[in-house]
């Protein structure tokens, strides 16, 4: 398949770890691959420093796997494991919310205003990925703090999603605030049927948008190699 690199260089590492996220997405790379740094820094003209720190990247996103003596193994997330780990997320975390929401003191609602605000004054770029995700996690995790079922807020954890960079969905970033923003509204109501169904809904969309930007990809990739 042919490979076109993207002209929006920022910085050489967002620009390299921008591309190869993009080869894993869109196909280019298959499951078990190994990724050569020489062949990428040949390809993206630039040395091997910054294919290195892309790579480590990349790792923390869940798509490669850096294994000594083998180099940098691709592991891709497929439609079909977004599918499964958002459904599941989505009845879980939303179970949990439930739960937790009499449990949430008024400083907890204090904190979670504040991470809304934070969230909705960041200005997303590849730059800024790392206190999205951050922010984002931290978001989520309170709203799940007073739970009183253990082994719920565990699957939870446990499934967990790859933290592929936020910038990727950065045309749904506007929305994705709203939905953080109606979610927060809903706790502070104390109303945990609107909470749950909030946090459901938000999940699930956010499961549509990355199958579509997958497909997107996918369809980009199919044209440039006919």
């Amino acid at each position: 398949m042919k490979f076109q690199p993207s002209k929006d260089k920022t910085t050489v590492v967002s620009y390299v770890t921008k591309n190869l996220r993009q080869a894993i997405l869109n196909g280019t790379f298959k499951k078990g691959e190994r990724l050569i740094q020489e062949d990428w820094a040949n390809t993206l003209n630039v040395s091997r420093m910054p294919i290195r720190e892309a790579l480590a990247q990349l790792q923390t996103e869940g798509l490669v796997k850096l294994v000594p003596h083998k180099g940098a193994i691709v592991t891709p997330i497929t439609k079909e494991d977004i599918e499964e780990i958002y459904h599941l997320r989505s009845y879980l975390e939303g179970k949990a919310v439930e739960k937790s929401l009499p449990f949430l003191t008024a400083e907890d609602k204090q904190e979670l205003k504040a991470t809304v605000e934070k969230m909705e004054a960041l200005q997303l770029s590849d730059e800024t990925n790392d206190s999205y995700i951050a922010l984002n996690e931290s978001f989520h995790k309170l709203l799940r703090k007073g739970c009183p079922w253990p082994r719920l807020t565990k699957a939870v954890e446990n499934l967990g999603i790859s933290p592929i960079a936020p910038s990727l969905l950065a045309d749904y970033y506007a929305e994705t605030q709203k939905e953080h923003r109606f979610i927060y509204e809903a706790a502070v109501r104390n109303d945990p049927a609107e909470l749950r169904a909030a946090v459901e809904y938000h999940l699930l969309r956010t499961k549509n948008n990355l199958i579509s930007y997958m497909a997107s990809l996918e369809s980009a990739e199919d044209h440039s190699s006919k």
